[in-house]
């Protein structure tokens, strides 16, 4: 059963050969998706098993292992035939083919003593051990070195020839080796794959991250675009109505509004632009100007009431500087406040109150109606400003009430924590 250096040699190149052959692509985690493979990716293993078969057979006829010869030949043929021709099966059925290799070479032993040959018994059960080691889990892995352990220790009770001690080594040793080469084998592939799972689950998780940022950059500038075409459109169709009744009975008083028509698109023709300018990256070649906050209500306030709404500030508790967001979001609670009432109340006066306190900043934005309008027609503007305007307060936890005043007119109010966080 000893093979001479040479050929030992030679067994320790195939298996190492064999070991790199098999990329860890090849290493598939469950028996169903090897199922699943097609007839010709078992080609590599079907040639494998040819040339091992076809060397087994040289073996037995022209005795190159130098093997003392037991038992009829043709159950060692057959035998040879099943164990080598079997490892066709060594990676899309690991552990069946360890079992039947180990029935192959030891069945026959059973009944008869026969020959045990290097390339028709010795090297497929290596080689069907260290295939259920490198594919199998854990548990079919230990049941097909089981297998062949067993295997071998009845081919040394049967065969006089292999039941030697010095013998031992040199079945034990090849065994162990190939097994935790498989072992070790497989642990790399599948953390191999592991690695390129989690590169996968962090490359969606980015993707899906650049998606909400996206899609929360597209809301923001659609509020700001929302806020600057409402509030000068309106202010626009306001002075054009007032010019078209002047027109009528004294034209030249008509000049300012329309005055105030062609400032305001000017206006907002600027703020588009740099919206648009900034969405076009061309931030370093605009003017740019900061955004609105509560220093600039009075201007807010000034422009209304030349535009035919007057507009009363009040100011109450210790001012404080806001963060830019909620800076922001207080500037644009009043101007839309105040457009929708331009639009849907006017002739009519509003008042703004500012209140501060130690936790919170208050804003309310309170209009007179409309003279003579139904208590249903303020019902009319809720739309898509006053949903931005929850949304920018919501967005630093504050809330906003929107209905009708006491008096007939409608009111906003809105109330953001002063120690919250944009959310």
């Amino acid at each position: 059963m000893t093979p001479p250096g040479s050929t030992r040699r030679w067994l320790a190149e195939v298996m190492l050969k064999t070991a790199r052959a098999e990329s860890p692509a090849q290493d598939e985690s469950e028996a169903p998706a090897r199922l699943r493979r097609r007839p010709a990716e078992l080609l590599p293993d079907a040639l494998l098993a040819l040339a091992i078969t076809g060397f087994a057979l040289l073996d037995i006829v022209f005795d190159l292992d130098n093997s003392t010869r037991y038992g009829p030949m043709p159950p060692l043929v057959v035998s040879t035939l099943v164990a080598t021709l079997v490892l066709t099966l060594r990676r899309l059925a690991p552990l069946a083919t360890a079992v039947v290799v180990a029935v192959a070479i030891a069945g026959p032993m059973l009944a008869t003593p026969l020959t045990f040959t290097l390339w028709g018994d010795f090297l497929p059960l290596l080689l069907a051990t260290y295939s259920v080691a490198r594919h199998g889990e854990r548990v079919p892995a230990w049941l097909g070195v089981a297998a062949t352990v067993t295997t071998v220790v009845l081919v040394m009770l049967r065969n006089p020839d292999a039941g030697t001690v010095s013998n031992i080594p040199f079945a034990a040793v090849p065994i162990a080796i190939v097994f935790v080469a498989g072992r070790v084998l497989r642990a790399q592939a599948r953390s191999h794959f592991d690695d390129q799972a989690r590169v996968q689950r962090l490359e969606a998780e980015r993707e899906e991250a650049i998606h909400v940022a996206l899609a929360e950059e597209r809301s923001r500038i659609a509020r700001e675009l929302h806020d600057i075409v409402a509030h000068c459109v309106s202010v626009m169709v306001v002075q054009a109505g007032a010019a078209e009744d002047l027109l009528d009975r004294d034209p030249s008083k008509a000049h300012a509004p329309l005055r105030s028509v062609q400032e305001t698109g000017r206006q907002a023709v600027g703020e588009l632009g740099r919206m648009l300018g900034l969405l076009r990256g061309e931030a370093t070649r605009l003017a740019l100007k900061p955004q609105p906050g509560t220093a600039n209500l009075a201007e807010l306030i000034e422009h209304m009431a030349g535009v035919g709404l007057p507009v009363e500030l009040t100011m109450e508790g210790p001012t404080r500087p806001l963060p830019p967001g909620m800076d922001l979001t207080v500037y644009r609670v009043v101007q839309e406040a105040l457009t929708n009432a331009l639009k849907h109340a006017a002739p009519t006066t509003a008042h703004v109150v500012l209140h501060y306190d130690e936790q919170s900043v208050q804003v309310s934005v309170r209009d007179t109606g409309r003279t003579g309008a139904s208590a249903g027609s303020a019902s009319k503007r809720i739309g898509h400003g006053l949903l931005g305007m929850r949304e920018r307060v919501g967005l630093y936890g504050g809330t906003l009430e929107t209905g009708h005043s006491g008096d007939g007119g409608f009111a906003v109010t809105a109330s953001l924590p002063l120690q919250a966080a944009p959310r």
